[in-house]
């Protein structure tokens, strides 16, 4: 996540939706940086960097930040390609291996989320629906845009200069935490597993217009090769 003071943003970090480069990018217009590691928190700063909006917005409330005051904004990405990214980036550890088909069935879209550890807050909400990241437990909507992924180069760049950031016109995204392999998300599934992420994250495919590709979109060839 990102907090600009100056131009009034919280950029969250929805996880393997390119919140890397993002960041990164925001780095310039920030005033608070979460700290790295979950456990690492302090009570100066307990912001760390998948925090979720209902947490930051307790934290706030604690500070005496108006929470309300900040223009919010999160991304949201294809399910099905989501889950794959996470995947892989669970299995770079050796003693992660486990078929993809078995690991997604453990799964869920809010709760456990990825799995792993407590404090391993990437993997947990690696694994949401962009509805319990971005809602709090009485169904608010905490965010104020939700920019597909998929979209970010039309929408990110207008929507920053929007919020008054200077310089943005010709800067630069880079991709980081870019995946190594070439094979398409499509090629991990089979028609039971298409349909249980259908199921899970209905709120995502509906609200944001996501359905299973059989290959590579132009999304990937261009975000890889172009500016912001």
């Amino acid at each position: 996540m990102r907090i600009s003071h100056q131009y009034k943003f919280i950029f969250f970090a929805n996880p393997k939706t390119a919140s890397s480069s993002v960041r990164q990018f925001l780095n310039p217009y920030t005033d608070v940086q979460p700290v790295l590691n979950y456990l690492k928190r302090t009570a100066d700063n307990p912001f760390y960097p998948h925090i979720t909006p209902q947490e930051t917005k307790l934290i706030f409330e604690k500070k005496g930040w108006d929470f309300n005051s900040y223009t919010k904004f999160v991304f949201v990405r294809n399910p099905w390609a989501r889950l794959v990214s996470l995947y892989e980036h669970i299995i770079r550890n050796p003693k992660n291996k486990i078929a993809f088909d078995h690991w997604l069935t453990t799964t869920q879209p809010s709760g456990i989320g990825g799995g792993g550890e407590d404090h391993q807050r990437w993997r947990k909400y690696g694994a949401y629906s962009i509805e319990h990241y971005i809602k709090d437990n009485a169904g608010n909507i905490l965010v104020d845009k939700v920019i597909r992924l998929e979209d970010i180069q039309k929408e990110l760049r207008p929507f920053l200069v929007a919020l008054g950031l200077p310089d943005v016109k010709n800067a630069k995204l880079n991709h980081s935490n870019k995946r190594k392999g070439k094979q398409h998300y499509s090629s991990y599934y089979n028609e039971d597993t298409q349909a249980l992420v259908r199921e899970r994250y209905r709120y995502d495919i509906v609200n944001y217009g996501y359905h299973f590709e059989e290959k590579r979109s132009r999304f990937f060839r261009f975000f890889n090769s172009s500016s912001l």
